[in-house]
């Protein structure tokens, strides 16, 4: 028989003292204005998120009948459309735009996961249900929901609002002698959204499950806890899901992850880089935490639970190797949360010492001023760019064809949603060629800048047929990256020659908006028709 030795005993199911009513009152206020905070952030301070713009484009093309990597390519798995694609049959069926269906599905996900997770905290222990507690919970979903507008709705984001019943499950498991906890339907509900986390990111996610349940089966010397009801269930939908996309979606294994080993996960910035950001501040969070509960061994395991969970985040950050915002969003949210779930139970076992209370004070402020920095940031963007090249486009007519050759997905895919346009083209963006050419320059390798040199000049012949082929109304170019990129797209006798049919509609530093020369006319026409 396994032996138990539960670092925390089970708390006794006693009611709750009666509170006044401001003190239930006022946090639920507070809530409530964070989630109005969080949708005037989505639909108004930012209103698209590139990622997110695109796979919006993506469900709209499946929903006309297009071809999953056939008609356009998309190099992720098949679940990050099923992801955005109730947002997309919402504004087909019912109207309105799917970006207010996502912005609502998000904070409503959001609310539900926080109130699924409270409920399973505050059966199991009474100090979930202090008022305290209840303070603590819009300050919790203004993290979850706030903490950076420019990745509201991005993949990591379900992610990140999914995980969090498991974790809840697991802490509240941690303190019964026979490892149970959690009603059947909450158990299914955590299974389910832990297939979600896993599958936003194969296989790299599940690492923010395996860390926290092989620490909690070493400390109960059992292999119970890695065969709990939510991990089965979650485990299940992950098996059906990988069998799925072996048998039916043959193409994304023989062309997409080739492709993607080609000219994606190559291109990564160097290790020393990616740990300097993100990751050094999700340490910094650490050690303030265990610097508060006076040790890793001191710690409060519903605090060890969640920054276990953040640190199994961290590979798959330094795998993907892009250090972009979105793939730390899950490590730095749980990292937060396991700062203030120490200082919610600071003063457990006794006194608190003055470098914890000194480590409370300096998290905090580190909390603060990250998250203030980065609201900041996007609450003094200034979005006339964009604005600008919205009105020029819309000037030519309703539903523009648009295609694009960016670097990146920056421009295209917010600017087709915005104009209500059609986005045309089989690539997002010319980013495979910019990731290409890249590749090719930094080798020292003859045969692999050769192979390389091959790719990025095929898709560049792709976009140069596909554009005289389609004819698309607009053409978006990005020389962001210099006269480089200009050399080598624009300077392409292919590129050079189908866009002697277009001329410049508008020119920001960030993009240069083409429109093909007979929508010119056809504009000026009605122009010079409606001033007689």
């Amino acid at each position: 028989m396994s032996r138990v030795e539960p670092f925390d005993k089970p708390m006794a199911h006693t009611a709750p003292a009666t509170l006044p009513l401001w003190v239930t009152v006022v946090p639920l206020f507070l809530t409530l204005a964070v989630a109005a905070y969080a949708a005037w952030l989505a639909l108004v301070v930012v209103p698209t998120n590139v990622d997110v713009s695109w796979l919006l484009v993506v469900c709209d093309r499946l929903l006309n009948g297009e071809r999953l990597n056939v008609d356009l390519m998309e190099v992720n798995p098949p679940f990050s459309i099923w992801l955005y694609m109730p947002f997309m049959l919402l504004e087909r069926l019912v109207g309105g735009r799917a970006e207010l269906w996502l912005a609502l599905g998000v904070i409503g996900a959001g609310l539900a996961s926080l109130a699924i997770s409270a409920r399973i905290l505050a059966r199991a222990d009474s100090a979930y249900r202090q008022p305290r507690a209840l303070w603590a919970l819009p300050a919790a979903l203004f993290v979850l929901l706030c903490f950076h507008p420019g990745e509201f709705g991005q993949r990591e984001h379900f992610a990140t609002i999914a995980i969090l019943p498991w974790i809840a499950l697991q802490c509240a498991r941690q303190r019964a002698p026979g490892f149970a906890a959690g009603t059947g339907w909450e158990q299914v509900v955590a299974g389910v959204c832990a297939a979600i986390v896993v599958m936003v990111k194969p296989p790299h996610f599940a690492l923010a499950f395996a860390l926290p349940a092989i620490c909690l089966a070493f400390q109960r010397r059992s292999l119970k806890p890695l065969f709990v009801v939510e991990n089965i269930v979650g485990a299940a939908i992950v098996a059906l899901y990988i069998s799925y996309v072996v048998i039916f979606q043959t193409t994304f294994l023989t062309e997409i992850l080739p492709f993607l080993r080609d000219v994606y996960l190559p291109a990564r910035a160097p290790w020393l880089a990616l740990l300097s950001t993100w990751p050094r501040l999700l340490l910094f969070f650490a050690a303030a935490t265990v610097l508060l509960a006076g040790g890793f061994r001191q710690m409060h395991w519903d605090a060890k639970i969640l920054l276990l969970a953040a640190l199994g985040f961290v590979p798959a950050f330094l795998i993907m190797g892009k250090g972009w915002p979105n793939h730390a969003l899950p490590m730095m949210v749980l990292g937060i949360f396991a700062f203030g779930v120490q200082l919610l139970r600071a003063g457990d076992n006794g006194r608190v010492k003055p470098v914890g209370w000194l480590a409370a004070a300096l998290g905090g402020f580190l909390i603060l001023q990250t998250s203030a920095g980065i609201q900041r940031l996007f609450l003094i963007a200034d979005n006339g760019a964009i604005e600008r090249s919205v009105a020029s486009i819309q000037r030519i007519g309703p539903k523009p064809t648009i295609t694009s050759l960016a670097a990146r997905l920056q421009v295209a895919h917010p600017l087709a949603r915005l104009v209500n346009g059609d986005f045309v083209s089989r690539y997002p963006a010319a980013w495979a060629v910019y990731n290409a050419n890249l590749l090719a320059a930094s080798t020292d390798d003859p045969g692999q800048r050769y192979r390389l040199e091959a790719i990025r000049d095929e898709i560049i012949g792709q976009l140069a047929s596909e554009i005289a082929a389609k004819k698309p109304d607009i053409v978006l170019y990005s020389a962001g990256t210099g006269k480089l990129w200009d050399d080598l797209m624009l300077r392409d006798p292919r590129i050079a020659l189908v866009l002697q049919q277009y001329e410049v509609l508008h020119r920001e530093p960030t993009v240069t908006v083409y429109v093909r020369s007979s929508r010119i006319s056809t504009l000026q026409a009605g122009t010079e028709h409606a001033s007689k």
